[in-house]
């Protein structure tokens, strides 16, 4: 099946528009962190810097009159009626709404609100903070039970908390918590807030654009490339299949060249029996005719009458050579049966047979005669350098295919010696495996000084009657 470039989708979006989304959702996520990150990191440095300043300027106005929360749990009427005056007072009544006086423990020594001196409450973070020696402060904050009065206001308020240290010692005390209008720093926080939402967000959609730039021109570039690729891919398989077109026809111009030429070495090996052989016959025949009586037959007569037996002989066995037996109405069992049947009435090595597989595809007329070539040529081969082994034909049918081993214990021989021309002039396994490869089928040779000889023959019949 083939796959083209452009197919690599998810359903209607291609994989850079799948990117490309991916890519704005993981950036928005990560733009949403850091803005609150930097929304909560600003509020949190305006409001201890708020906290700071007013903490500093109100330990000048409370240090001196809270030095009595050194020696005991509550100031004297006198410190209560001073701190009471100079919170009554117009600046500091419309800045401070409410204060309180911490003593270890959640213990409120003096407070605006008379009602919670002397009560005890659980210590918030921020007043453990401020024992510790820290300026705390936070907004909008009022979840506490001590801080219910000041939640009721319904008015911004930036609460503070300031440790109160004895003048010579240095020893905290007592924590002053007050309440400070915060209506402008409400301001200045919101105004802070859009501001880092408006640079995270610009920066959010100046990566967006760059991103959707690339990914575009990206896309672009690919879509390009693709198209070029099936452009090649299409010229490759139809290249492909004029290539498997012109094999086919080579194999079976080659399958067509094999079975005319041992068509014509059997005409020929006829003709050769039944012309020059016959002929040779008759004068030997008629020579010994000639001088029936021994007496009469002189040495020439004799000389001349053996080298027609041995002309005879010789052209009979040439016949034999040339004429492949009618297999031509055999199966490929019964070919193979018969190249062995033929091989053991001319040589003493006795062959096994061994089938395997199941039926075999049906063969044409070159597909039999490679077969039975190959088994004479391979048994000869034994026969000859091998004579004392033990030999096997193995012969395998499959649904597409069929294979011939030949396979001897022998002394075996190097595999370089195999496109070596044999001595007689022939071309032994090199000519074997041509004819066998010509008609597109595989020829293989394994084989080690001493380990004995494997030759395998693999063919790939076609369908009779497809081109």
């Amino acid at each position: 099946m083939r796959v083209k470039v452009t197919d690599l989708t998810i359903g209607n979006w291609s994989l850079s528009r799948v990117f490309l989304a991916a890519s704005i959702f993981v950036m928005g996520t990560a733009t949403a962190i850091v803005g609150v990150w930097v929304s909560n990191r600003i509020q949190n440095a305006v409001v201890q810097n708020s906290a700071n300043s007013a903490a500093i300027y109100m330990e000048s106005v409370v240090s001196p009159l809270s030095q009595e929360l050194a020696h005991g749990d509550r100031l004297s009427d006198q410190a209560s009626l001073a701190l009471d005056e100079i919170f009554m007072t117009q600046p500091m009544r419309d800045r401070i709404v409410s204060y309180k006086f911490w003593k270890q423990g959640g213990v409120i020594a003096h407070a605006s609100d008379t009602d919670i001196i002397g009560n005890r409450f659980n210590p918030t973070d921020d007043l453990r903070r401020a024992w510790n020696g820290d300026i705390s402060g936070s907004f909008e904050e009022l979840d506490h039970a001590e801080s219910a009065a000041e939640a009721a206001l319904g008015i911004p308020l930036l609460e503070v908390y300031s440790p109160i240290r004895e003048l010579w010692s240095g020893e905290i005390i007592a924590v002053a918590e007050f309440y400070e209008r915060a209506d402008q720093l409400e301001l200045d926080l919101a105004k802070a807030r859009r501001t880092s939402w408006l640079v995270v967000g610009s920066a959010f959609l100046a990566s967006t654009i760059v991103l959707y730039a690339i990914v575009a021109i990206g896309d672009k570039t690919i879509r390009r490339q693709g198209s070029l690729l099936n452009q090649r891919l299409t010229e490759s398989e139809r290249m492909a299949e004029q290539n498997a077109l012109l094999r086919s026809r080579v194999v079976e111009a080659s399958e067509r060249y094999a079975t005319q030429t041992d068509r014509f070495l059997k005409k020929l090996g006829a003709e050769l029996h039944d012309g020059p052989a016959q002929y040779l016959s008759l004068a030997a025949l008629r020579l010994e005719a000639a001088f029936s009586k021994e007496s009469e037959r002189p040495k020439e007569a004799e000389e001349i009458q053996q080298s027609l037996q041995k002309s005879l002989a010789e052209i009979r066995a040439i016949s034999r050579g040339l004429s492949a037996p009618d297999i031509d109405s055999l199966s490929f069992v019964d070919v193979v049966k018969r190249a062995v049947e033929d091989h053991a009435e001319h040589s003493p090595l006795r062959p096994d047979i061994s089938f395997q597989g199941s039926q075999a595809p049906e063969l044409s007329l070159s597909d039999k005669l490679c077969v039975f070539r190959f088994l004479q040529e391979t048994l000869s081969n034994a026969a000859r350098y091998a004579p004392a082994s033990k030999c096997t034909v193995i012969s395998e049918a499959q649904n597409d295919r069929i294979v011939v081993k030949v396979k001897d214990d022998g002394p075996g021989f190097d595999r370089s010696e195999e496109t070596a021309l044999r001595d007689d002039g022939g071309q032994g396994l090199m000519g074997l495996r041509d004819r066998v490869e010509s008609i597109g089928g595989r020829f293989e040779v394994a084989s080690r000084p001493g380990e004995g000889t494997t030759i395998a023959m693999t063919l790939f019949p076609r369908k009779l009657g497809t081109s």
